[in-house]
C-alpha cells in the first residue's frame, strides 16, 4: 500500500480528481451568480397583463402615436413573498418604460426596460420593444360635428335639432396626422332612448376622409349633447 501511495501514478490520479473536482465547485459557484441554478430549488413565476408602459418624451414639442401602451411581464424569483408583492397593484415596486427623451420625428422601435425591479427577481416582457411614430406636435380648433344614426329615430318621430356643448374643440396631434383629419365627431351611443329629448355625454374622436380616427388629443375628451324630437302629426 505505501509503494502504491508513493508510485508517482498515483499522485497523477490524486491530481486529476482534485483538478474535476475544483472544476465542479467552480462552476457551480458561477451558475449561482448568474440565476441559472436557484439556492432551494424553488422558483415561483407569476405572469401579469396590461402592465402600463411610460413613454418618455418631450410632450411639449412632439405628439407620439402607434403603439401599444401595455405590455405583459413574466416574474421569477426565489422569494414568493416578492413574486406576490409585484402582483399586486397595490404594492408593485417595478415599472415599464420606453425612453424616447433623445429621439426625433419617424418611427422608431424602443426597448421597454423594466425598472424599480428587485436584484433577486428576473422579469421579461412580450412585447419587449414598441414601434412609435414621433411628429412635431400641431394644434388646431374644429367645429364639433353630432352625430346621430337614423336608425334610431323612433317611428313617427323627426329630428328637430342635434346640438352639442362645446360646439368647438382644440385638437392636438402632429403635423402630419392633424393634416389628415377632415372632421371632429360625437357620435350618438346605440343604446340611446330618443322618444323625448335627451342630453348625454358623448366622447370626441377624430377622423380622416375614409371615416378612420386619427390619433389625437382634444382639450376635452368629451361634450354634452342634446337631441331634440317632435312627434309627427
Amino acid at each position: 500500500m505505501s509503494r502504491l501511495i508513493n508510485s508517482k501514478p498515483f499522485y497523477v490520479l490524486v491530481s486529476i480528481l482534485f483538478a474535476v473536482f475544483l472544476f465542479l465547485n467552480v462552476n457551480s459557484s458561477a451558475a449561482l451568480n448568474d440565476g441559472s441554478v436557484q439556492p432551494g430549488g424553488q422558483v415561483y413565476t407569476a405572469t401579469l397583463e396590461n402592465i402600463p408602459i411610460s413613454v418618455q418624451y418631450n410632450f411639449d414639442k412632439y405628439f407620439i402615436s402607434g403603439y401599444n401602451s401595455t405590455a405583459t411581464v413574466t416574474l421569477s424569483s426565489n422569494n414568493q413573498v416578492e413574486i406576490l408583492q409585484e402582483k399586486s397593484t397595490d404594492l408593485r415596486t417595478f415599472k415599464l418604460v420606453a425612453d424616447l427623451s433623445d429621439i426625433g420625428t419617424g418611427t422608431h422601435t424602443i426597448p421597454i426596460v423594466v425598472k424599480n425591479l428587485s436584484s433577486d427577481m428576473n422579469a421579461k416582457t412580450s412585447p419587449n420593444s414598441l414601434a412609435i411614430t414621433v411628429e412635431r406636435k400641431k394644434s388646431k380648433v374644429f367645429d364639433v360635428s353630432p352625430i346621430v344614426d337614423k336608425s334610431l329615430i323612433p317611428e313617427n318621430y323627426t329630428l328637430t335639432s342635434i346640438t352639442t356643448s362645446p360646439s368647438r374643440v382644440v385638437v392636438i396631434a402632429g403635423t402630419d396626422s392633424i393634416n389628415n383629419v377632415k372632421l371632429v365627431q360625437a357620435v350618438l351611443p346605440s343604446d340611446t332612448d330618443l322618444t323625448k329629448e335627451t342630453t348625454i355625454t358623448v366622447n370626441l374622436q377624430a377622423v380622416d376622409r375614409s371615416g378612420k380616427i386619427v390619433p389625437a388629443i382634444f382639450s376635452q375628451t368629451s361634450v354634452r349633447m342634446t337631441v331634440k324630437l317632435s312627434k309627427n302629426g
